[in-house]
């Protein structure tokens, strides 16, 4: 009789992850027609690279980011990157990774540009439609929203110096800092009922019993479909 174990990969990676091409942003006369499009260019700006970038100009904060990758025995995958600072990106979350790296690239230099800021509406605007369904609990779409009023209400300020949307986009980036700290529990919770459910099953087959073994193991895996416990209101 085998036991079960938790399989976990983490990889260390630099320059790969959350690059963007330091290229010139859009002008204020330059409009998107769509939210999409805007999106797109910002994932092409952070994957593009030029021969002039060298690879410590993509790493975050001069972290290292570790990708870390688990493969739950229910047959999900969650595959999420980390710094010290915390979760910084999702497989399958482009709008988390962009603003991650939009504010974390921007708190770097010091500079809040009305047309930087401005170019994260698209970003900001999808990051309730694009996140993954397994990351929407209730409190974690309530940051989300919380982001989305906070930027709203800079966005209604478009006559706000330099100086004034820094201090304004401050309050977009405690919102983000809730909305990573609830992330970061809300994996917490998904790895913590996998451990326990294998913990229970192991348990029951060190005792030879199989029949009790699955069932126990069923019981505790059945409450990850609970986690993601946000109901839509539309």
């Amino acid at each position: 009789m085998k036991s079960i174990k938790l399989i976990t990969t983490t990889l260390v990676v630099s320059s790969v992850a959350f690059m963007s091409c330091k290229s010139d942003y859009k002008t204020a006369d330059t409009e998107v027609d769509t939210v999409e499009e805007q999106v797109e260019e910002l994932e092409t700006e952070m994957d593009n690279t030029t021969d002039n970038n060298t690879d410590s100009d993509y790493i975050m904060d001069s972290n290292q980011v570790m990708s870390k990758e688990y493969a739950m025995n229910d047959g999900r995958n969650i595959n999420y990157q980390t710094t010290e600072a915390g979760i910084v990106g999702f497989d399958g979350w482009q709008q988390f990774n962009i603003l991650t790296y939009e504010l974390d690239e921007m708190k770097k230099a010091n500079i809040y540009t009305k047309e930087r800021v401005g170019n994260l509406r698209g970003v900001i605007a999808t990051l309730d439609e694009s996140i993954p369904s397994w990351l929407k609990t209730e409190e974690v779409m309530e940051d989300v929203a919380d982001i989305q009023k906070e930027y709203n209400e800079l966005m209604a300020e478009p006559n706000a110096t330099e100086k004034e949307y820094k201090e304004n986009l401050e309050e977009v980036s405690e919102k983000y800092a809730d909305l990573q700290e609830e992330l970061t529990e809300t994996v917490e919770k998904y790895m913590k009922v996998n451990e326990k459910a294998i913990e229970k099953y192991n348990e029951q087959i060190e005792k030879g019993n199989i029949e009790k073994a699955n069932k126990k193991y069923q019981k505790e895996i059945d409450k990850l479909n609970k986690i993601a416990d946000y109901e839509d209101k539309q």
